[in-house]
């Protein structure tokens, strides 16, 4: 039977066993995965295997990064490259990621090679994994970082492979602690290596990491600059950018929350950008023409061919942006540089976070919350979660999870996360407020 069968039907009988009993099956399987996968002996002998493969490589001259399948792993791997530089500073590092995800990452000044190179999701397809095979032959690696838990470690010819279950099970540990851990994916992505490779730190590891980063061209920078004023938008009134579309429904926001959302934000006096939806196709001019012609006309459409780097300049320009948990949050929590300056682009987004099934201070961001790693940007970000009976810690594989009922949302209202917008809102237009007068003086 294959990894990706076993998948299937290990998360087919988990939700069937919620449907069946929400509350009860929930806390039964909580109990059971945790106790096994966060079982602290099971870590403690992980993080030892994890520790041997560190030493072996001793201090490695070739590291590569082999990101997970989707467009969120590849800016999450990007923490890891980062933990790998600050430990050893000499190294040439290389990353594998998704090929839809390149524009964001090219540039990146730390990636010695960059391969383009995932195509299937969630699952890698034959391509994907003759791709890595040939990639770990002719490398010549002294460690490889295998971050995916859908492809196996052998796929690398048997070299020295650090897997990603230490991550996995120090991440399913500290979610059923309370209090301060901070559990963000994108923090332990580069905080566990320095556990793993400790005899090699250097001074102050960590102490400046903020997250990751992404970098955008000229180009990209330019046309969504364009978009804008074609579409009438000027800075001179904050904008929101909303993304209705998730890889997941146990992570989409549900279409009449939506609906009710825009509308309180519509009042609000702001331009609002509603992303396209790739998955649940045109669920963005569903929800435009389910508006009154009065909300309707504050609303502007992000085409569906718009590239991944002009997207993310888009969220740079805005003031707000709001989702569920999908690949587009990580592009808008990453703090953003021009691929030719490396100098930081705008960085003022705050980045609001819906969240269903999926554990939120895995995948979330909020500058406050307990447990939880803030967005990359300048200003607050901040996390929202359904509350439901039926959650577990199984829920995190949101693709191969087959509930009938989508109970993820469930006591969530348009009305805070609105609240909550309107604080960046009157954020936004204190700042232009300012920028004026510092025109008008000088």
């Amino acid at each position: 039977m294959s990894k990706e069968t076993e998948f299937k039907k290990f998360f087919k009988f988990t939700s069937l066993v919620t449907d069946v009993f929400p509350s009860r099956g929930a806390m039964v399987l909580d109990l059971a995965v945790r106790g096994v996968l966060g079982n602290i002996l099971l870590f403690k002998f992980v993080e030892w295997q994890a520790r041997r493969h560190s030493k072996a490589s001793q201090k490695p001259n070739r590291i590569l990064v082999a990101g997970d399948l989707n467009i969120g792993d590849a800016i999450i791997a990007q923490a890891s490259v980062a933990a790998f530089k600050e430990i050893f500073p000499r190294a040439e590092i290389d990353c594998v990621v998704k090929k839809s995800a390149a524009d964001l990452i090219e540039g990146n000044p730390l990636i010695s090679e960059l391969y383009p190179l995932y195509e299937g999701a969630p699952y890698p397809n034959e391509s994907d994994l003759a791709g890595l095979s040939q990639i770990a032959a002719g490398g010549k690696y002294d460690l490889i970082f295998n971050m995916s838990p859908m492809i196996d470690d052998g796929t690398f010819g048997g070299r020295n492979v650090l897997n990603y279950s230490v991550l996995a099970a120090g991440l399913i540990r500290n979610e059923a602690k309370q209090g301060g851990i901070t559990n963000g994916i994108v923090y332990q992505s580069h905080h566990f290596l320095g556990e793993i490779f400790r005899d090699h730190l250097p001074s102050g590891f960590g102490r400046n990491f903020t997250g990751a980063s992404i970098y955008l061209s000229d180009s990209a920078i330019e046309q969504a600059g364009s978009f804008l004023m074609s579409a009438g938008i000027s800075r001179l009134m904050p904008i929101v950018m909303i993304n209705p579309d998730a890889s997941a429904r146990f992570t989409r926001m549900p279409f009449e929350f939506q609906r009710e959302l825009i509308k309180r934000l519509a009042t609000m006096g702001c331009s609002i950008l509603l992303g396209a939806g790739h998955v649940e196709k045109y669920i963005e001019h569903e929800l435009m023409y389910s508006l009154e012609p009065e909300f309707r006309s504050r609303v502007t459409v992000v085409p569906p061919s718009t590239s991944l780097d002009v997207y993310a300049a888009l969220v740079d320009s805005s003031d707000v942006y709001i989702s569920g948990d999908t690949g587009p949050l990580h592009i808008a929590a990453a703090r953003k540089f021009s691929r030719s300056s490396g100098e930081p682009l705008r960085n003022r987004t705050g980045v609001i976070s819906v969240f269903g099934g999926t554990p939120s201070r895995i995948y979330g961001y909020d500058s406050k919350a307990p447990g939880f790693f803030p967005a990359n940007q300048d200003v607050p970000s901040r996390t929202f979660v359904g509350r439901n009976q039926c959650r577990n810690i199984t829920c995190i594989n949101k693709m191969a999870k087959t509930c009938k009922e989508v109970r993820c949302f469930n006591s969530l209202t348009p009305g805070e996360i609105a609240l909550e917008a309107a604080s960046h809102i009157e954020r936004a237009r204190r700042e232009i407020r300012r920028e004026k007068l510092r025109i008008l003086v000088s």
